[in-house]
């Protein structure tokens, strides 16, 4: 089966996979997110906590038709900023069941229509896509230190930096361990999350690390110097990098006693 899953921004739609993932037991799971492949966050999220997910990326759409045969049940997760007219095409060639994530107080009848299930999400402010700023960096091979991301993140959602609506990100910090940051306004509030994931104990991440920010009148620029402050250098890298293998030979040298 393939389960197309849509809802406007901070309507729960990475959320309720992750509780439908959670009840599938020794059967093949999928997952795509089209559209969003450079910027994984909702992807390597859901891996970190369940490795078997099949993952599947923009142009592995004959992949897609294979699972069905194969007994897989894969999740489309549709972007809310992606018309559903855009996708469907590769919908109807799929014959997928779609499910619509709707709040009870949002208009959804485009979304009602649309779906062959409606499952009440979370309560979401309605606006207009085309008034929106979505600003996305990459950071991939840096580390960050924690308390300047801290405060940099407290500012983000206090509107320093524009109106926040939605921020979600991946870093990696000075302890090795890479973090998801989650944040919707009116609902979340200072929120990191170290991820299932082996810690990074040489040299930079080669693994993705980056942000999403959707709001109105953001300060790119702002937002950019400020985020680049919180990354340390390669000196302070090796030099945390070193802390925290020495700290792992020890606990396992007290192990061992």
């Amino acid at each position: 089966m393939i389960i197309a899953v849509a809802g406007s921004l901070g309507a729960g739609k990475s959320q309720w996979i992750r509780q439908q993932i959670a009840q599938i037991d020794n059967q093949p799971i999928g997952y795509f997110s089209p559209q969003t492949d450079s910027v994984p966050i909702d992807t390597i999220f859901l891996q970190s906590e369940y490795p078997q997910l099949q993952i599947y990326q923009t142009g592995q759409e004959v992949e897609l038709i294979k699972s069905q045969i194969d007994g897989t049940t894969t999740y489309i997760e549709i972007p809310w900023y992606l018309n559903l007219s855009e996708i469907e095409p590769l919908l109807a060639t799929l014959n997928c069941h779609r499910v619509g994530i709707c709040s009870e107080d949002g208009n959804n009848s485009e979304l009602r229509k649309w779906a062959d299930e409606i499952v009440l999400g979370a309560a979401t402010i309605s606006y207009l896509k085309m008034s929106l700023d979505i600003y996305r960096g990459i950071l991939t091979g840096e580390i960050l230190d924690y308390d300047s991301l801290a405060t940099f993140w407290l500012e983000l959602i206090q509107g320093a930096y524009g109106e926040v609506i939605r921020a979600k990100a991946i870093f990696d910090l000075a302890d090795g361990q890479s973090y998801h940051g989650n944040f919707i306004s009116g609902k979340t509030k200072l929120n990191f999350k170290a991820l299932n994931l082996p810690p990074w104990l040489k040299d930079r991440p080669d693994r993705f690390s980056g942000f999403e920010i959707v709001g109105k009148n953001l300060d790119k620029q702002e937002i950019a110097r400020t985020v680049r402050d919180c990354c340390i250098s390669s000196e302070a890298i090796a030099y945390y990098q070193q802390q925290m293998k020495n700290s792992l030979e020890n606990r396992t040298e007290v192990e061992v006693l």
